[in-house]
């Protein structure tokens, strides 16, 4: 599978962490040229393939900014779209979100301003 081998390219640094964003770019863009017209597939592939500790924000971000630099082919731009959305979301406000509708849903009265009693 080419998610096995994609982690051996060179990368960009983004935070803490060099991410491979060559090989990210890479196997998205095979992803969407094997599969056309199914880009959420694709992007669920691919977020699938990340090692566990790599926030795919962060990946997204890194291969964003790799095609704006890249010279070469380009993804489609329903993935293109996609993956900018995904960039928004790392993982620490995703966890936001998380404990907010937790307390929601535990106590509606938190976000409601009413009463159970």
């Amino acid at each position: 599978m080419v998610a096995d081998t994609c982690f051996a390219h060179p990368g960009v640094n983004a935070g803490s962490a060099e991410i491979p964003a060559a090989a990210l770019f890479d196997l998205l863009l095979v992803l969407d040229t094997h599969r056309q017209e199914e880009e959420r597939l694709n992007l669920l592939d691919w977020v699938m393939s990340l090692p566990d500790d790599l926030d795919p924000a962060r990946a997204a971000r890194a291969v964003l900014d790799y095609e704006s630099r890249y010279q070469g082919r380009a993804l489609s731009a329903p993935l293109h779209r996609l993956l900018d959305v995904v960039s928004h979301f790392s993982l620490s406000r995703l966890a936001q979100f998380a404990g907010e509708r937790r307390r929601c849903r535990f106590n509606p009265s938190q976000t409601s301003g009413e009463s159970l009693t």
